[in-house]
């Protein structure tokens, strides 16, 4: 074999050696990743939406200096409350600690053998040990215990659920997609210890459901709350943030006291994909996530054709309906765009951008917030939209200033594959905006009717025509 062969031969089997170390790297990055960096060009968008503030959980921000602080301390305090709560009772305090200590002890055991497991779920390469999950887990886990515990009296001293503006931040990192840990370390965890203390009769997603309680959608009331309490259970009041449940089906779980078994046993990647699972409604489906070209009118383009924006009674985040009135007296209606009612909050867009992070990067997960996204920008121009949405009923704003929730709009679509479940919707409207009639009311509306300096304009220039029309009839009258 010649020099030229064997050097040949050689080169053939690096990368033959290099193509198989890139397929097992790909196959265990990305074959059942589910916790992604988010890429720079998507969170220069606004990077404070993706990075957590207060508390580090999993590897990807556990070495970032602004989270160095005193509060990550307290994830061991949360640790401890965790699993002292399973000693309740117990008189002897040698038996309490050993009681205590044999959980633990159980907890790590368990911990180890899914630290493979939970590596793959992350896109890169991380550092994970069971005291990592560990403590990460049983802190999420006593956090959501005691965020909705009656036990817990204002006068505790508790450096987070104690304070109003840090518990509060903390809810908002527990839902960032860079800052999760599998959900099936939190379910093992579970399993370990909050399903073991008395009277407990809540399931895990029922803690994060309730968690997020009206984030976007306003919080429907309860005719059996009571005014004393400061909390609620699942069974007591319908989760605005739950899209999984439907108007009609909302009255039936609140009388039976049960959360939908789908809520229950469906399987999730992390607390975020909980989240994005209780928006989706019921009758879901899979489809071609590429969305079509339609650039639908926006909201104040849409009251100048005639349309009446409707807020859904309901609480379903992704109904949207365009509706043409129908039967003999049909032009004495207007046209309706109903569209479920978002309450816009301070950690609205992070909510949103991370949950649209889920389905841009996430296999499988539906591109249901995304299309909500694109509808919204689209229908979104200026702070005129914003207003006639907010007059609508369909939008309330608690940002403060109306550029602000325009600006929030304006910037959530950008650098994402648009959502296409709406594109029927949008097509009705974009179709109907067209037509002769609305088409030609919208623009004598935009140009005369737009504002009472145009309408005064309009009426003294129409008084003028309508005299010279009768000087002009009474000269030809004379002369005839």
């Amino acid at each position: 074999m010649s020099q030229g062969e064997n050097d040949l031969q050689h080169l053939t089997s690096t990368i033959a050696g290099k193509i198989d170390e890139g397929v097992r790297k790909t196959e265990s990055f990305f074959s059942s990743a589910c916790i992604y960096r988010v890429p720079e060009d998507l969170r220069k968008g606004k990077e404070s939406a993706y990075t957590p503030r207060f508390i580090a959980i999993g590897p990807l921000h556990r070495n970032d200096k602004h989270l160095q602080t005193p509060l990550q301390l307290v994830k061991m305090s949360y640790t401890n409350y965790l699993l002292s709560r399973l000693t309740k009772g117990i008189k002897d305090l040698a038996l309490a600690e050993q009681r205590k200590f044999t959980v633990l002890q159980n907890c790590l055991a368990e911990m180890k053998t899914l630290i493979d497991d939970a590596k793959k779920c992350y896109a890169e390469e991380v550092t994970l040990d069971e005291e990592m999950l560990l403590v990460d887990g049983c802190f999420i886990l006593e956090f959501l215990y005691r965020y909705h515990s009656s036990e817990l009296q204002p006068q505790e001293r508790d450096p987070i659920c104690g304070n109003s503006l840090i518990v509060t931040k903390v809810v908002t990192d527990l839902i960032l997609l860079e800052n999760q840990i599998p959900f099936f370390v939190l379910e093992k965890l579970f399993q370990l210890t909050v399903e073991k203390i008395p009277h407990h009769n809540w399931s895990i997603t029922d803690y994060v459901k309730n968690s997020y309680d009206g984030w976007l959608s306003p919080i429907r009331k309860s005719d059996n709350s009571s005014s004393a309490k400061t909390w609620c259970s699942p069974s007591e009041c319908v989760l605005g943030v739950i899209g999984c449940t439907a108007a009609a089906e909302e009255e039936e779980v609140v009388q039976s006291g049960k959360i939908d078994d789908r809520c229950r046993t469906a399987k999730y990647y992390h607390i975020l994909h909980n989240l994005h699972d209780s928006y989706l409604p019921h009758d879901h489906q899979t489809k071609n996530e590429t969305s079509r070209l339609i650039e639908m009118p926006s909201a104040s383009e849409l009251v100048y054709a005639g349309v009446k924006f409707v807020p859904d009674a309901g609480n379903d985040l992704f109904k949207f309906k365009f509706i043409e009135p129908k039967g003999q007296f049909w032009w004495f209606r207007r046209v309706r765009f109903v569209i479920p009612p978002l309450v816009i909050y301070d950690s609205t867009e992070s909510l949103l951008r991370n949950l649209i992070a889920l389905e841009q990067f996430c296999p499988g997960v539906p591109h249901h917030v995304s299309s909500y996204a694109t509808v919204m920008d689209m229908l979104v121009n200026t702070d005129k939209d914003v207003q006639v949405l907010e007059k609508a009923g369909v939008l309330t704003n608690w940002l403060g200033a109306t550029e602000d929730a325009t600006d929030l709009f304006n910037k959530l679509c950008k650098e994402i594959m648009l959502g296409s479940y709406f594109d029927d919707t949008r097509m009705k409207a974009t179709e109907y905006s067209k037509r002769f009639w609305p088409k030609n009311m919208a623009h004598l509306r935009r140009t005369y009717f737009d504002s009472p300096w145009t309408f005064i304009a309009f009426g003294v220039g129409f008084i003028a025509f309508v005299i010279s029309l009768v000087e002009f009839v009474h000269d030809f009258a004379k002369k005839a």
